[in-house]
């Protein structure tokens, strides 16, 4: 039995496990980006308030007598005149009442507030230049809480990874239980499916349903298998009495006209008989398929059944060729193949009005080949004879392959493929 990898992608566990670990990489990712982005808007906040503070502290000392540029910690100096402020950051007042905010890049960036006041009725400027980044975090301070968030992210993604897998395996254990149920006990109709102690409840009706229709599937094939061999044993007493009368008609036979009628009887008693020893056959063979034994099947068998089906070949003056180029080695009774080559060869001599038809025999493959007007042109619905339902169906029940294609230049091609 093949075993199940848990982790495999192609198993629910596996792509439950490869859902969570992309939701969460994105969850972490998006995580990250939020807290540094927060990061420097609290920092420009925080700048923002202390330089409002430093601003009263200016405007009182502007309003006590001091004047152009004035010191009000180290980080902060204060401007009552436009014009006292350097060059680069006239830009950022330019046609603006009020402004508050970080401006320049890296090193060069400062928290700027221009603002005004009101002085014996006058309205005149004040401007604030503060050097925010000796408080702000630095390069190495960023890198190293940018750390430990991506440390505690990840931790929680091992954490929670660990338990989502174990938590799935122990979800899917029934489904897993069941899998491998159906893999190792496939040909064992007797077998009762079960889950494991504590599995959902879906799951055990899941089970419920896989053993009541293991159970109708087990009893059709049981009453299939029986009609099959009740009814050849009924259809034996009565081909016996048929057989019997035939053969006494075939002494007083005395006219040609007789002789022809008993022979088509005779002819239809065989095909009979076939046929209830091919379906004795199935029978034994779907009863124990592991001890069916393995036969060559010789050029005789082959061209017995060519004979068999030679009258209608006569009848419409075709050909039956038999090429055979080497043994098939397959596990049916005569009487099976005589009913899959022979409802070929009759569809074939059907399907012709003249030609011939060809039988070639290889050790994997059988194929009848005809001159018919080819699939296209059939006027049967279910394709090129109902007789080739029967050779599908028993094809199936011993695992061989069975197709029909048109051929060139003209006429069809049916294939036997044994594996």
């Amino acid at each position: 039995m093949r075993k199940i990898n848990l982790f495999s992608t192609r198993t629910l566990t596996g792509q439950l496990g490869i859902f969570f670990m992309s939701v969460a990489f994105v969850m972490g990712l998006a995580s990250y980006i939020t807290f540094y982005a927060t990061l420097h808007w609290s920092e420009d906040k925080a700048g923002e308030r202390r330089i409002e503070i430093d601003k009263n502290e200016a405007v009182q000392r502007f309003m006590n007598g001091e004047k152009g540029k004035i010191t009000i910690d180290v980080l902060t100096s204060a401007y009552d005149d436009i014009n006292l402020i350097p060059d680069s950051y006239h830009r950022y007042l330019e046609n603006r009442e009020e402004f508050v905010g970080e401006v320049g890049v890296d090193s060069e960036s400062r928290m700027l507030y221009f603002g005004h006041y009101i002085k014996d009725g006058t309205k005149k400027p004040v401007i604030l230049l503060s050097d925010i980044n000796q408080i702000e975090f630095g390069p190495k301070e960023t890198l190293f809480s940018s750390a430990v968030i991506i440390t505690t992210i990840a931790g929680m993604f091992i954490i929670f990874g660990a338990l989502l897998s174990r938590l799935s395996q122990r979800l899917i254990a029934p489904l897993n239980h069941l899998t491998n149920q159906l893999t190792e006990y496939s040909g064992n109709s007797t077998h009762i499916f079960d889950i494991p102690a504590g599995g959902a409840q879906e799951f055990q009706i899941l089970a419920n349903q896989l053993n009541t229709d293991r159970r109708e599937i087990h009893s059709l094939v049981k009453r299939e298998q029986a009609f099959a061999r009740y009814a050849s044993h009924e259809l034996r007493t009565p081909l016996t009495i048929v057989k019997g009368a035939s053969k006494l008609l075939e002494r007083d036979s005395s006219t040609e006209f007789q002789k022809r009628q008993t022979l088509r009887i005779n002819l239809a008693i065989n095909q009979m008989s076939t046929m209830v020893d091919a379906l004795l056959g199935l029978v034994r063979y779907e009863r124990s398929q592991d001890d069916s034994a393995t036969r060559e099947v010789s050029h005789t068998e082959f061209q017995t059944i060519i004979d068999n089906n030679r009258a209608q070949a006569n009848a419409k003056n075709i050909e039956v060729e038999l090429l055979f180029h080497s043994s098939p080695y397959l596990n049916a009774s005569l009487a099976v193949l005589n009913i899959i080559v022979g409802n070929l060869i009759r569809n074939a001599i059907a399907a012709s009005e003249e030609g011939k038809v060809t039988l070639n025999v290889c050790t994997d493959s059988i194929t009848v080949e005809d001159n018919g007007p080819g699939l296209n042109h059939s006027t049967n619905d279910e394709g090129h004879g109902l007789g080739l339902l029967i050779v599908n169906d028993l094809c199936h029940r011993y695992a061989w392959t069975f197709s029909i294609e048109n051929r060139k230049p003209i006429g069809c091609i049916a294939t036997i493929t044994v594996t």
